[in-house]
Parts: structure tokens; sequence; C-alpha cells
């Protein structure tokens, strides 16, 4: 049966806001129009598809289906609208991407630079995320064209390829002991010392990000209980901490400017190792600059000359997503190592080409 397009955009609305006064001031409707909007699928499918539950106006099972149907809809909508507006020359066009902690810092704007050198009229939108996993949600719901992150973990609905391998590296201030010590630095030597992690102050962001589970891990393998008295949500905070007498950290040697004078890094022994992966929808309808961006990333030509030295992940390995498949424990134990899953490099998602490596 034919429903109503401005009827199902009021019960999505009606259910991500909780009010059916929200949803009329975000559809710019009355709210009268709203409520009558809802009675009318009500009627038409002769089911209740929202009830109310203390202050918020939440759906019943019969209105998620409704819900999830309305969503398709309009994903397939919004998909039909930017294949009709793409543009094949690459002369314009726009890729929306999401990324967690490390890559939208310090990965993501290197590659949108030199992307947009390449292609000036293509628009880049970058968003750092919270969690790994609204960073897989959005890429599965298409609310996003791509992901980055270093979470291996199966998400129903995207494809993971490892792209960059990373090894996580002490920091410490220029004029620090350990700046210029040429010894593996252990847990042990650094139970002493004023540690400064990661940590966001919001706790309702959810859990830390991979690497900081991965420093974690790597202290409780030699049981040592790290002083962290200053945690910080930000990599560039927890640097400017370093550099201010904070104490000395842990992160990615990506997030280091080498030509930083006031800091200085140091080896660790054993230390945490990761890949970072690119995220994309398992299915749907791609678009040439979503398709372009994503090759270009798994190039690695945009890390050519980068005086970091981006290490790619091995040709011959990537990760992948499927559905119905248990996580990694690693996921849960905060960062044990994580051993990549075999697959052929011909296989990469969409027929992508085998990444060359400089």
């Amino acid at each position: 049966m034919p429903l109503s397009p401005q009827a199902l955009e009021s019960l999505v609305k009606v259910v991500d806001l909780g009010s059916y006064t929200k949803a009329a001031t975000a559809l710019s409707r009355s709210q009268p129009g709203v409520y009558q909007h809802l009675r009318q699928l009500e009627r038409e499918l002769g089911t209740k598809l929202v009830e109310q539950s203390g202050k918020r106006v939440v759906a019943t099972e019969h209105g998620r289906a409704v819900y999830a149907f309305a969503r398709r809809q309009q994903a397939e909508e919004e998909d039909l609208g930017r294949y009709l507006a793409d543009d094949a020359s690459l002369q314009r066009g726009q890729v929306r991407i999401a990324a967690g902690t490390t890559s939208a810092e310090f990965i993501l704007p290197t590659i949108a630079v030199a992307f947009r050198r390449r292609y000036p009229g293509i628009e880049v939108h970058l968003s750092a995320f919270a969690t790994i996993p609204d960073v897989d949600a959005a890429v599965a719901d298409r609310s996003i064209d791509l992901g980055m992150h270093s979470g291996p973990a199966r998400f129903e609905g995207v494809l993971k390829t490892a792209f960059l391998s990373d090894v996580l590296v002490g920091i410490a201030r220029s004029d620090h002991a350990l700046s210029d010590t040429s010894e593996l630095v252990t847990p042990d030597r650094l139970a002493n010392e004023q540690m400064v992690h990661f940590r966001y102050t919001d706790a309702g962001r959810g859990r830390l990000p991979t690497f900081q589970m991965q420093v974690n891990q790597w202290f409780a393998n030699a049981e040592v209980i790290p002083a962290a008295p200053l945690t910080i949500g930000t990599l560039a905070g927890m640097k400017r901490a370093v550099k201010d007498g904070g104490g000395v950290g842990i992160m990615s040697r990506y997030a280091i400017d080498v030509g930083d004078t006031e800091l200085a890094t140091f080896e660790l022994a054993d230390p945490p190792k990761r890949d970072f992966l690119l995220v994309s929808p398992a299915s749907g309808w791609e678009s040439t600059v979503v398709r372009t961006f994503r090759d270009f990333v798994l190039s690695l030509e945009w890390a050519a000359d980068d005086p970091r030295g981006f290490i790619p992940a091995r040709p011959d390995l990537d990760r992948i997503s499927e559905p119905n498949q248990p996580e990694p424990d690693w996921a849960e134990s905060q960062g044990e190592d994580i051993q990549p899953i075999p697959r052929p490099a011909t296989h990469y998602p969409r027929d992508v080409p085998t990444p060359r490596w400089r």
C-alpha cells in the first residue's frame, strides 16, 4: 500500500527526538500536523506505532519496523539524489568521512589536503566520532560515506580494509631523562613516572580509544599500575601537557611532528601495534567521488613525502566485517594483540587494485 512520504518523515523524526513538538520544530511543521500524520499511518496500517513512555514518545514493536522501513526509503532517496548529481569528471562533488581519535587529528587531514590538491573541486567533510562503533554505524546506515579507525571488530553492513600500520611510542619533554635514551623503555621503567593518559572529559562519550586501551594493556601485561594523575581528552592536549612538564605519554608515532623541538620520542619494549582501517559500506551504490577518494587512501600516494614515515599495512592482508561472527577477544579485554584476518590482496572490497606501496 502507498504510504505518505510526509507521514513517514514525521514518524522518523518523532522517534528520533521522542517528542511531537521537537519533531514539528525540526520539520518546520505544526505540532497537530505531525500528530495527525502518525494517526494517519496507524489507521492505514491498522496498528499502533508509537506510545508515551514517561515524557518521551517511543516506537512500539510495529513502530520500529515501520521506522526501519522509512529510514531505508530515505537512504535510497538520498542515494538517488547523489547519483543523479554525481560528476564522473571529478570537477565537483563531496565525500563525507568520519574517524576515530588519531585518524581524525593526524591522518585524515593530511589525506584530505593531498586529495584536494589533486581534485580542487571536491569538498571533503571530516568528522571526529567519539567511538569506533559510532563510526561503523554511521557507515552502515550511510549517513557518512567512509570511516577510518583502528578497531577491527566485525560490524554488520561494513567492510574494513587495513591500509596503514602503527607502532605506539613514548613522548617526553625534550629535556627529560628519557629524551635521549637508546634503550627500549619497559613498563617497569615508567612505573615511577607521572603519565599523561587519554580520557574523554565527557563520560557519556563511551569507551576509550583503541590506543589508550592498548597502553593500559601494555602496563597490565607487566603487572605495572602507572601513576596517571593527568588525563586529557585530545591528543594535542596530551602533547601540550607533556611539553609543559606534566609527565610522559604514549601515543601513535603519526601524532608526532618530527620538527617539534619541544618534544622527544622514545621507543617502547614490545610496543603496542595496530592497523588503521578504511571502513566502507558492504553494499549499495558508491559515487565516483567516494570511490576515487577510497582508492586514493589505499594507494598511500598521499604519504610518499611525509616525514613521519607512514608504514603500509601488509598488502596481502586486510580486515573484513561479516555479519553474525563473534568479535575478537581484544575488543572486550582492553587491547590484546590482534592478528589480521588473511585474505588475498585481489579480493579488496569493490575490486580495489592492490595498493602501490612506495
